[in-house]
């Protein structure tokens, strides 16, 4: 089966839709006519209709399995949002190359919403609130994850129609092996944290740690998704923890690809 969104995340979005259905029964309760349900009568059955969506049981989570991941034909990442403990999983729409080093994956969902990264660093969001526009990330060839630390520029979302940036000094430190259990399979990998800091004048320095897990071993590519991991050299970003800006917060994020 396709992997899509789990119900985790979703529910961002069921406040709003029940706003929107309640006023648009409203609407049409106020032009009922002669021996149609009054207004009262639609009101009632529209806020019982919303009582009964939210005590409702929620559905049971995702439960994945490496069977489950092997027979996926695209890789998929799990995310989650921190701040809102939402958990939401994306199929790899695209990769390619452009001027700058590096390669971009672009991973999106059925609603439209999507990440992109270079080389493993999150670059971009789409489709989300306070979405992270752009973002200069240190990327090397086909190096996962940051080469270097030094100056970090991100371009965010301020109101509907303009953007600020965020730049930021990060220092890289190398914080050693570290073994990952992904859904039923271990992964040797260097566990690197990048430090960032931003001096506003005026402001308290504000600290952003991104984290990533990258594969210390190339492992044979073998399965639906050989080109993916070909293409990656087997080494990925298994598993990081990055900052997407004040809107979003960190997301932890989980390579899936068997």
């Amino acid at each position: 089966m396709q992997i899509t969104w789990a119900f985790g995340w979703a529910k961002w979005a069921f406040g709003r839709r029940a706003a929107c259905t309640l006023g648009l029964v409203l609407l049409a309760a106020c032009a009922k006519g002669p021996g149609e349900p009054s207004a009262e009568v639609e009101l009632s059955q529209a806020i019982g209709q919303v009582i009964r969506q939210r005590l409702a049981p929620k559905p049971e989570p995702l439960v994945l399995t490496r069977a489950m991941l092997d027979a996926q034909a695209v890789p998929h990442l799990e995310v989650v949002l921190e701040d809102q403990e939402l958990t939401g999983y994306l199929g790899l729409l695209l990769s390619r190359r452009d001027d700058l080093p590096g390669e971009i994956t672009h991973w999106s969902a059925a609603d439209g919403t999507a990440l992109i990264f270079r080389n493993g660093m999150l670059i971009a969001s789409r489709g989300m609130a306070d979405n992270l526009l752009s973002a200069e990330v240190a990327a090397k060839g086909l190096q996962p994850g940051p080469a270097h630390g030094g100056q970090r520029s991100y371009q965010l979302r301020s109101g509907d129609f303009s953007a600020r940036q965020v730049v930021l000094a990060c220092v890289l430190q190398d914080l050693g092996p570290a073994t990952l259990e992904i859904v039923e399979q271990s992964y040797p990998t260097r566990h690197l944290q990048e430090r960032c800091e931003s001096q506003a004048a005026g402001a308290a320095p504000k600290i952003v740690i991104n984290e990533y897990w990258i594969d210390s071993q190339p492992r044979p590519p073998s399965g639906p998704q050989t080109d993916y991991l070909a293409r990656h050299q087997t080494r990925l970003v298994r598993q990081s923890r990055q900052w997407a800006g004040p809107g979003l917060g960190y997301l932890r994020i989980r390579d899936l690809s068997s």
